[in-house]
């Protein structure tokens, strides 16, 4: 929940007050490391992905909070995500064109590009859904050992 509100923070600074913007999909939530110790949280995030069209990758990250003017070392940081965003207009609730992102440094173009990648991926599971194409073979079958195993806990 706190990463879904930032993440609709950093969209509302990156598209401005003229759009309404939903979450569409949280992806990748990987933990990198346990937390182990009572201490203080510091979430964190970025738009990495934007091509002008309506939708925005944001890259968020929590870390164990490091000491004041400092980075977060990699050894503390806990658990990283993507989020991507989709800017609607507030009346219509059509998308609308977002700024798109310019990458600069050889970071941010590293991360862009990993945006596009994520995104070309979405796109291709979005064309192979159940809900476009009826299950294979492999996928019937394992809908059907699915389905045996759950019977198991109905008595």
């Amino acid at each position: 929940m706190d990463l879904d509100a930032l993440s609709g923070v950093i969209a509302y600074k990156h598209t401005g007050d003229d759009v309404t913007t939903v979450t569409a999909a949280f992806d990748r939530i990987t933990i990198n490391e346990a937390l182990t110790e009572i201490c203080d949280l510091e979430l964190s995030g970025k738009v990495t992905y934007a091509t002008g069209r309506s939708s925005m990758e944001i890259s968020l990250q929590v870390a164990k909070a490091p000491p004041e003017g400092q980075m977060a070392k990699k050894e503390d940081i806990l658990l990283s995500c993507t989020c991507t965003m989709v800017s609607l207009d507030p009346v219509t609730r059509k998308p609308v064109p977002i700024n798109p992102i310019i990458a600069e440094t050889p970071e941010e173009k590293r991360l862009y590009n990993l945006g596009e990648e994520n995104s070309k991926c979405r796109k291709e599971l979005g064309q192979r859904s159940l809900s476009k194409h009826t299950p294979n073979d492999e996928e019937s079958d394992l809908i059907h050992a699915l389905w045996h195993k759950q019977l198991q806990w109905h008595g």
